[in-house]
């Protein structure tokens, strides 16, 4: 039998749709934005968690630890008087945007660059993915997960020496992202919420599902702390060297997905402002 000629009752036409979905992005080389763009976004999760098992999974990379909840602490008044105190602080920048809507809930010097620690990490990644059409080898996929759930800089340089600056500017001019400096490590909080964005619909063409498991899988972060434990679809990621400490999540809350980003420089976080910060947007502007 000829081996393109389904043998078993396993090769459904859901299959046969799922492989056609995938193979679009190269079918529509030379059109101008997103294969994933013209997909809903059931046919763009479907196509993504497709290539998550065939492609990530199939290569022998995995996930290191389990997903997690928010946690829940009691958001007290001290918390709050610290998140009024800064919310206009000159240090900082944030964004929270609701994921559905696509609006802005709220804004303070949004497009400042600020240099990002270990925040680029997964935007690296996603630009690596973006290269190679999802095509990676077990020790690049295994890389991504180090990158995100650790932030192990070793994996963060081993993915970087993979890209060049003309990828990185091609993966944000076809995704519409703010340009920024990705690989030279200077963002903005309105690239992660947008950045967020894409992962959360399943708009960029590889990697997704991939991207949103590694970073729910984060293994920082204070912001996560101080949201209600009713909210089980969280992650994000954190960045800090120097006098620079940030904080970002993406997460559902009451079936909506909302990003809140945060950078700061200047010493800023000397003690729980960060979390402070992260609770006092989610309290004002997305519960």
């Amino acid at each position: 039998m000829p081996e393109d000629v389904p043998s078993t009752l396993s090769e459904t036409r859901r299959t046969w749709l799922q492989r056609g979905l995938l193979a679009l992005p190269a079918a529509l080389t030379g059109c101008a934005g997103s294969a994933s763009s013209v997909l809903g976004f059931s046919a763009r999760k479907t196509r993504a968690q497709w290539e998550y098992h065939n492609r990530f999974l199939a290569s022998g990379a995995r996930l290191r630890f389990r997903s997690h909840s928010a946690h829940g602490r009691p958001w007290t008044s001290s918390m709050q008087q610290t998140y009024y105190a800064h919310r206009r602080d000159p240090r900082v920048g944030y964004a929270v945007k609701n994921l559905a809507t696509g609006q802005y809930l709220a804004e303070f010097q949004a497009d400042k660059l600020f240099m990002g620690g270990s925040m680029p990490k997964p935007a690296v990644a996603a630009v690596l993915l973006e290269k190679r059409r999802g095509n990676l080898t077990r020790d690049e996929f295994q890389n991504i997960v180090y990158a995100c759930d650790q932030s192990i800089n070793a994996s963060w340089y081993y993915l970087m020496a993979r890209i060049t600056h003309a990828d990185e500017q091609y993966f944000e001019r076809k995704y519409n992202l703010p340009n920024v400096e990705i690989i030279n490590n200077w963002q903005s909080p309105r690239f992660y919420a947008e950045f967020y964005e894409r992962c959360v619909n399943y708009r960029l063409d590889y990697g997704c599902e991939l991207l949103l498991e590694a970073m729910r899988r984060d293994q920082y972060g204070l912001g996560r702390w101080v949201l209600p434990a009713n909210i089980t679809y969280i992650g994000g990621k954190t960045g800090n060297y120097g006098e620079w400490d940030h904080e970002s999540l993406f997460f559902y809350y009451r079936n909506t997905p909302y990003a809140i980003v945060l950078y700061t420089r200047g010493n800023f976080a000397g003690g729980n402002q960060l979390g402070c910060m992260m609770g006092g947007l989610f309290y004002d502007y997305c519960r």
